[in-house]
């Protein structure tokens, strides 16, 4: 009986863990389009990651991965896993609608980035695979209820991606001034992980999918 995808993944993370997630041995490693598609997810993973931790808002909803204290704390411990796993969602949204403006040969790959990516995200966060399916499923509501707005070419739905990605945090502040204010900082910590997209992680990928066309 061979390996899950999900146990596949784990021995992925422990060898590059060792290489320190070079891409350039990483793609020169890949040598399926499962293990493209893997190796493309995890640096999307990484971005839509960033994107959570540079943004001053992440102090104020307190997000805390895995911790076991909360786990005790039903009500509080559901908000939280809620909160962690809607953000991430959409701040991977974010990451995917830049990807496809950029390609949009690769929304054929979306479901599989998708699911990789939060496998990804999910054994970093040292998740079981049983929490990676249940977190995957929420995600993938998520997915098809907003697929309209992340595949959008119009500049509007960028917009549309940063609200809902506030709303996300679940922040709870009833002040217009506010919520404008911290959309605004949001959008800004945006722009910068925007400005740093792994480009040449996409290059490489797409070198790469040539040679299994």
């Amino acid at each position: 009986m061979g390996l899950n995808k999900f146990q596949k993944t784990i021995l992925w993370h422990r060898k590059y863990r060792l290489l320190s997630y070079k891409p350039d041995l990483i793609f020169l490693d890949s040598n399926s389009k499962f293990s493209n598609l893997l190796a493309l997810s995890f640096f999307l993973m990484i971005m839509a990651s960033e994107l959570l931790l540079n943004q001053p808002i992440r102090k104020k909803i307190k997000l805390i991965h895995n911790n076991f204290i909360y786990r005790f704390l039903s009500k509080e411990y559901i908000r939280v896993e809620r909160v962690e796993t809607n953000s991430f969602a959409f701040s991977l949204f974010m990451i995917l609608q830049k990807l496809f403006k950029e390609d949009d040969s690769l929304e054929k790959y979306c479901d599989k980035l998708i699911d990789y990516s939060t496998c990804h995200w999910a054994i970093v966060n040292r998740m079981s695979e049983k929490q990676f399916l249940k977190k995957l499923e929420k995600i993938l509501i998520l997915w098809n209820k907003n697929k309209k707005i992340i595949l959008s070419k119009i500049d509007e739905s960028k917009i549309d991606l940063i609200i809902l990605l506030y709303k996300s945090f679940e922040v709870g502040i009833g002040d217009k001034e506010i919520i404008k204010k911290n959309i605004a900082v949001l959008g800004f910590s945006i722009s910068k992980v925007f400005k740093e997209f792994r480009y040449d992680v996409v290059k490489q990928f797409k070198q790469k999918e040539k040679s299994f066309l």
